[in-house]
């Protein structure tokens, strides 16, 4: 709840929640559309699907939600998720998540184009997470929709996303928050220098696809942390090297056509969402004004933050 209050005080008014346990994100996306939660309108995967990544211990094991190896069960779990309710599937391609930034292929090729194609046959999205760019190279050839992440991909995979439309989430801003807060978290001694190395390889790759002509979307990776924070990552779009008003693009329209809600978010024109942002200041000369200084929030013709009421004392 409090992490849905504080994206809303962002300015954020809809989200893509890329993994959740027990479908609460399932459970959470209703209350909200159903008006008995204030958040954002949130677009779920339920289980993102991984390969076998535990040790097998004596006993009764149940399985555990996601878990997918070889072409049928990844058949089976995309298609648990569906049944279940969700809006996007998600897809766990490479190692690398807080602060491990390894990035090695864990799915096959064959298995990602079994999850693409079934995701697609039944008429949704795809997400792919891969932090290295063998990942990323089968994502992108097998047909994804976004692919997150990603670095150290080659100019064969960039040109390939281009060419295709695949839209990339880089999710640079995550990693500066991990080393923040990584010794509150509780990480490996050593994490700041490899998150560091991490960030610069990320925003090297984000510049190169920029200028390649594919499309960016802004995501936070604010999963369990860093609600309030969702918006920092424009700062370092600009500094990839788009303008404010590109940036913000990534966070409006582009966001909007990633969903396939082109026709209803992104935008204030007739005919679409009542969703706005008033913010104190000129973001397209400044894009900090943009993070910072969102003072009043309307989602879906309901004013839901609201920080320009006089405080008296």
């Amino acid at each position: 709840r409090k992490g849905a209050m504080r994206t809303l005080e962002n300015g954020v008014t809809t989200v893509r929640d890329l993994g959740a346990d027990q479908y609460m994100d399932i459970a959470m996306r209703n209350l909200i559309n159903q008006g008995e939660m204030i958040g954002p309108r949130m677009f779920v995967v339920g289980y993102g699907l991984y390969v076998t990544n535990t040790p097998y211990k004596p006993g009764i094991n149940p399985p555990a939600g996601g878990i997918a190896d070889g072409v049928p069960e990844v058949l089976r779990v995309v298609r648990q998720q569906i049944a279940a309710g969700v809006d996007w599937i998600k897809l766990y391609g490479s190692t690398g998540t807080d602060d491990d930034v390894t990035g090695f292929e864990t799915f096959n090729y064959d298995e990602i184009k079994a999850a693409v194609d079934t995701t697609h046959q039944f008429g949704k999205r795809i997400a792919i997470h891969s932090y290295g760019p063998d990942g990323a190279r089968d994502a992108v050839r097998a047909g994804t929709d976004t692919l997150e992440h990603a670095t150290d991909m080659d100019d064969a995979t960039i040109r390939d996303m281009a060419k295709r439309g695949t839209y990339y989430v880089p999710t640079i801003d995550h990693n500066r928050y991990y080393i923040d807060n990584g010794d509150k978290i509780g990480y490996a001694p050593g994490f700041k220098d490899r998150l560091q190395a991490f960030i610069q390889r990320n925003l090297e790759t984000t510049r190169r696809a920029h200028k390649a002509g594919v499309k960016i979307a802004m995501g936070s990776d604010a999963i369990y942390t860093m609600f309030g924070e969702n918006t920092r990552e424009l700062g370092w779009f600009v500094k990839a090297g788009m303008t404010p008003e590109q940036a913000l693009q990534t966070a409006t329209t582009t966001a909007a056509a990633l969903l396939d809600k082109e026709k209803e978010l992104g935008a204030v024109a007739p005919g679409f969402v009542a969703d706005l942002a008033v913010v104190d200041g000129d973001p397209l000369a400044d894009i900090d004004v943009a993070i910072y200084k969102v003072k009043w929030v309307m989602k879906d013709g309901a004013v839901v933050v609201d920080k320009t009421a006089a405080t008296t004392h």
